[in-house]
């Protein structure tokens, strides 16, 4: 009887064993499916810029004047979510927009004076954060795409067009003047965005008299998406 007793109780215990692994398997089955799932939406978002401070520009030191043909411009390319043009309207400005990351926190500008730079460290259009785009004001016999942007007003509209061909437009909200001196302190905040939504700051250095191209003022125009 006893021996009965036992071969039942091995046989419950069994089924039990065996209930126990097939739930943990399951369990960890699922957490699998759950991770790969996380991790993939994850990696579609758009990821965090990196933070790095723009405390000055670069000088703009006998940059190319050559006019770029407009059947040049027409064919540039770009990948399909970066900036591919600028356009101002009441400026005249139809420019490419080249790309270029930050050296020891100096913004670049072009190397011709006909183009604008995006800062590819900075966002996106459409991302939602604080586009970066610097510009020549001056070459040195030639007036550079920027020459008369700090002559823009409140509610004029910048457009970009991205690589796919989609066009973000944006309403200006500041003009801004910073003296060179007070640019490691001022221009951090060009990085910010206005009012919690997707910002667009132009950039551009005004020269003086100095050699080398060196900027005695930096024009910043600030502008949300409309």
């Amino acid at each position: 009887m006893a021996l009965k007793i036992n071969r039942k109780l091995q046989i419950v215990l069994k089924i039990v064993g065996w209930v126990l692994l097939v739930a943990f398997i399951a369990c960890l089955i699922k957490i699998l499916i759950w991770e790969r799932n996380y991790y993939g939406t994850k990696s579609s978002e758009p990821r965090a810029k990196a933070d790095v401070v723009i405390t000055g520009l670069t000088p703009v030191d006998n940059p190319d004047e050559t006019d770029i043909p407009a059947s040049e411009i027409e064919i540039y390319q770009v990948e399909a979510k970066k900036p591919r043009y600028l356009d101002i309207e009441r400026l005249g400005v139809h420019a490419r927009v080249k790309e270029s990351l930050v050296n020891s926190q100096t913004l670049p500008i072009p190397a011709n004076i006909h183009d604008a730079m995006w800062y590819a460290g900075s966002s996106r259009p459409g991302e939602g954060g604080t586009i970066l785009i610097s510009g020549i004001a001056k070459g040195t016999t030639k007036n550079g795409i920027f020459a008369n942007l700090g002559s823009l007003e409140k509610g004029d509209i910048i457009a970009i067009e991205i690589g796919q061909g989609d066009k973000f437009e944006y309403e200006i909200h500041e003009i801004l003047i910073i003296d060179a001196e007070e640019a490691e302190s001022k221009l951090p905040s060009a990085q910010r965005r206005i009012d919690d939504k997707e910002t667009l700051t132009l950039i551009t250095a005004i020269q003086g008299e100095s050699e080398n191209g060196a900027y005695n003022s930096i024009v910043t125009v600030r502008a949300t998406k409309k």
